[in-house]
């Protein structure tokens, strides 16, 4: 009886203001919401991440499995996800909206926002006028529209991905944050850049969310261009073995004494990230890249079969190389590690 009158509740609509966050998913996992109440991989219209807050239902139901599923609303970036999702996933906020998983929620969709032409939803992340680099200047909704709209032309393709945050001070009135965020932009002509943001963000509580006040880019940082697939025949191993095994010549018969290489230091490093057997996915190669890293292909012959090695880099030192580890393996390969070629 208590469920049915939970359910008739739930019923009534947007009626209910309480929001909820998701549970029972791994870090880093998604939550997949479906277009009907029915677990198939063609219903699927969106994806929730684990730290996902301010969902609001709409209404639930009871399907013919006898699982209770909810319709939802999620707001992701300018827009809101909306559709079904298992009951068994959600949990009402009991966190301070001010809570470190709320923030990165928030930021998550700020900076998603900018991959869409969002300009009629500024006033849903920005507060105005705005401070903009945390100094007296005041920035204008149309002001700020202006710079959007010739930015949005310039680079019609744009991806920013947070990969950071941490929080620098709490004060009753706002909250300052230091964000880290990958981002690679397209324009015409084949155009693109890709790199790294490091800003310091103003946010002031507003309800159960926050508004942007200010921002201030501490460090700005664009990677140099990717280097191409490079196709190499790695059967070193092979050719030495030919040259042991190779017959004297029947002219001269003097042994040849290979020439010892040069004492150049020509090692570089790199991270390996996969080995794969036939053709690579374009989607794992457009990974790297989206992470501001160049890639090496490398072509082997094992046991009869070819094999292709993939390689992120060339690194000059190992010292770069291992600063830029955790980041592959955070976005790319958790296995991945160093090696010198």
């Amino acid at each position: 009886m208590k469920k049915i009158i939970i359910l008739n509740l739930l019923l009534m609509g947007w009626g209910e203001a309480t929001e909820y966050q998701l549970n029972h998913i791994k870090k880093g996992g998604t939550l997949n919401v479906r277009e009907v109440p029915v677990i198939d991989s063609k219903t699927v219209v969106g994806r929730i991440p684990a730290n996902g807050t301010g969902i609001r239902i709409k209404r639930c139901k009871i399907n013919t499995s006898g699982d209770e599923w909810c319709y939802i609303n999620y707001p992701v970036g300018g827009y809101h996800l909306e559709g079904w999702i298992n009951r068994y996933y959600l949990k009402v906020m009991k966190e301070n909206t001010t809570s470190k998983r709320h923030i990165t929620n928030f930021l998550y969709n700020f900076y998603m926002a900018d991959e869409e032409n969002f300009l009629d939803k500024l006033q849903v992340f920005y507060e105005f006028p705005m401070q903009q680099y945390f100094n007296k200047t005041e920035v204008s909704l149309m002001q700020l529209r202006s710079k959007k709209v010739n930015y949005y032309k310039r680079w019609s393709k744009r991806s920013y991905h947070l990969t950071h945050m941490k929080i620098l001070k709490r004060r009753d009135k706002y909250i300052d944050v230091q964000t880290t965020v990958l981002w690679t932009i397209e324009g015409k002509d084949a155009e693109s850049q890709s790199g790294k943001d490091i800003q310091k963000v103003r946010l002031l509580p507003k309800d159960n969310t926050f508004k942007v006040f200010a921002i201030k880019n501490l460090r700005h940082t664009v990677f140099p261009k990717p280097e191409p697939v490079v196709e190499e025949n790695n059967t070193l191993e092979e050719e030495k073995d030919k040259e042991i095994n190779k017959e004297p010549s029947l002219i001269n018969s003097t042994p040849i004494v290979p020439k010892k290489p040069t004492t150049t230091n020509t090692k570089k490093f790199y991270i390996k990230v996969g080995s794969f057997f036939g053709t690579i996915d374009s989607e794992y190669l457009s990974k790297i890249k989206a992470n501001g890293f160049g890639y090496v292909v490398q072509k082997a012959t094992q046991n009869g079969n070819t094999i292709r090695r993939v390689y992120v880099g060339p690194f000059t030192d190992s010292n770069k190389a291992k600063e830029a580890l955790p980041t592959v393996r955070t976005n790319i390969n958790a296995n991945a590690y160093i090696q010198s070629l």
